[in-house]
C-alpha cells in the first residue's frame, strides 16, 4: 500500500555548478587575439593561475576556430610551460553582466601566436583534429579539470604543414577559494 510521500511529486533543482558560479560571478569567458601560425610555427591560448592566486580554476568548455581551409591538430595539455612571447588576453570576462563593477578573475588568459616553441613539461591528455572553417566545441568539462595555483591548461594549435593558419580558442571556467 503506498504510503502519503510516494503520492507525492518531487520536484529536484538541479542548478549546475557553471550556472551557479556565474550567478556568483565567478564564472568567466575568454577570448585570445587572431592567432597565426604555420610555416614552422605553432600557436598556443589557455589559462594560467599563477603562484599565489589564492583560487583553484575550474575549466568548463573550450572552442577552437580555425578560419583556414586546412584542417589541424590542437593539443590539450596540463601544466605545460607557456611560452615566452604570450600575451595577456584583454577579451575576459564574467559571464554575470548584472554585478557592478564587474568580477575579475584571479587566472590569467594568455595566448601566443607565431611560436617556435611547443609545449615544454606537462602533460599532453588528449588531441583534437579542428576542421577547416570550422569551430570544434568540447564537451562540456562540468569543472573536473581543476588547475591548481601555479598551474595551467593550455591549448597547442599545430599545423600539419607549412600552410599559414589563423584562429582563435575561447575558454570558460570558474573560480574557487583553494582551500575550500
Amino acid at each position: 500500500m503506498p504510503n502519503e510521500m510516494d503520492k507525492q511529486t518531487i520536484e529536484v533543482v538541479n542548478v549546475t555548478s557553471p550556472a551557479l558560479n556565474s550567478r556568483r560571478g565567478k564564472y568567466f569567458i575568454g577570448k585570445t587575439g587572431l592567432l597565426n601560425f604555420g610555416g614552422g610555427y605553432y600557436a598556443w591560448g589557455g589559462i594560467v593561475n599563477q603562484v599565489g592566486s589564492g583560487v583553484n580554476v575550474y575549466i568548463d568548455i573550450f572552442t577552437i576556430t580555425n578560419f583556414s581551409n586546412q584542417n589541424f591538430i590542437s593539443e590539450i595539455w596540463l601544466n605545460a610551460v607557456p611560452p615566452r612571447n604570450a600575451a595577456v588576453s584583454s577579451h575576459v570576462t564574467p559571464t554575470n553582466q548584472t554585478i557592478s563593477p564587474s568580477p575579475l578573475p584571479k587566472a590569467v588568459m594568455k595566448y601566443a601566436g607565431y611560436s617556435a616553441e611547443p609545449m615544454t613539461k606537462g602533460v599532453n591528455i588528449f588531441d583534437r583534429i579542428v576542421n577547416q572553417n570550422s569551430t570544434l566545441v568540447s564537451d562540456s568539462h562540468n569543472g573536473s579539470i581543476i588547475i591548481g595555483p601555479g598551474d595551467s591548461f593550455s591549448i597547442l594549435l599545430r599545423p600539419p604543414g607549412y600552410q599559414y593558419i589563423s584562429g582563435t580558442v575561447v575558454l570558460t571556467w570558474w573560480e574557487e577559494a583553494a582551500n575550500a
